[in-house]
């Protein structure tokens, strides 16, 4: 179980039914979801780019730090458990540990892409 859950015990649990919109790309809401159980679905332009079903995964960060619009859809894939704090910004910041463990989180995504466009820089220059 991702270090991210423990942060989230008095937060309740909310079931969400297969199908279930969480995040519209394009919007903005403030919200945070962590997932505790299930599978979501991830869209970039009514694409499917990524499906997740790791506990302790967190959405609707990067639109929180960046004060953005979400960059993505996330979509119930199956039925879900998940915590939905409202008020993102406050909650992370009022817990700092979980801020610090979601830095890292992100850190480690970009790292991943990083590598990737690195890989696919080197594929198309023949390197």
């Amino acid at each position: 179980m991702s270090s991210i859950l423990k942060y989230c015990q008095d937060i309740p649990v909310r079931t969400v039914e297969p199908g279930t919109v969480l995040f519209t790309e394009g919007t903005q809401s403030r919200k945070l979801c962590i997932l505790v159980d299930g599978k979501v679905d991830i869209l970039v332009g009514g694409f499917l780019v990524n499906t997740v079903s790791e506990q302790g995964a967190v959405f609707g960060e990067m639109s929180i730090l960046l004060d953005s619009p979400h960059t993505a859809t996330v979509q119930a894939h199956q039925s879900c458990l998940v915590h939905v704090i409202e008020d993102g910004d406050t909650f992370l910041r009022s817990n700092k540990d979980m801020a610090y463990d979601l830095l890292k989180m992100v850190a480690s995504r970009l790292q991943g892409l990083t590598s990737h466009l690195t890989d696919l820089n080197r594929f198309i220059r023949g390197i």
